[in-house]
């Protein structure tokens, strides 16, 4: 319940700052994320990500400079099958049967700041997110797992670019961003490459 609440709280946060953007107009992206697990995340879970999803809400506080924030989801899993593992010396050797699997849970609060090259046809952009990352590690045999969860520093660059309709307020949003979670005392750290795609709403 306290987890919740904090996630909760953080999101309110956010959103209610980047509705402070609003009257100087700005740009609500709504993407799909594809993640690809890096560094020891990769080596914990190889298989990519196609479970994500980010709401991101930017502000103009410059013709071409905007600040904002970031909160979504993204969900690793990958299966062994069925396997056995043995452990332990001669004396003392035991061997565990169970059905393996392995998640990985992130979730990212962020604030960022882009910077858009054009504002036409097309809007190109490159901008960085810096907040925190709740990640939540599960290593499942059978109906037992271990498990590692903690809330990280984090950072994430982007680049990015919007595809306007026409003359309507909406568009198309792709982008590729690295997001990194620092290494806690008793957590190790987390970092996967993500491409996503996504509806714009520009005001």
């Amino acid at each position: 319940m306290k987890k919740n609440n904090i996630i909760l709280s953080s999101i309110f946060v956010v959103l209610f700052s980047l509705s402070s953007f609003s009257q100087g107009g700005g740009v609500w992206n709504f993407d799909w994320n594809m993640g690809f697990g890096m560094g020891e995340t990769a080596d914990f879970i190889s298989a990519p990500s196609f479970r994500g999803f980010t709401v991101d809400g930017r502000g103009f506080v410059t013709d071409n400079l905007t600040v904002g924030g970031i909160v979504g989801w993204n969900t690793f899993y990958e299966s062994d099958g069925f396997v056995t593992i043995d452990f332990g010396t001669y004396a003392t050797h035991a061997t565990v049967h169970g059905y393996s699997r392995k998640y990985i849970n992130a979730l990212p609060i962020m604030i960022n700041s882009h910077y858009y090259f054009a504002q036409t046809t097309i809007m190109p952009y490159a901008g960085v997110g810096v907040g925190t990352m709740y990640v939540e590690e599960r290593n499942f045999m059978g109906i037992y797992y271990t498990e590692e969860k903690a809330w990280h520093f984090a950072v994430a660059p982007e680049l990015g670019i919007i595809f306007p309709f026409g003359s309507s307020n909406s568009g198309i949003n792709a982008n590729v961003k690295y997001n990194y979670a620092a290494k806690t005392r008793d957590t190790k750290s987390t970092s996967f490459l993500s491409f996503n795609i996504g509806i714009s709403y520009i005001f």
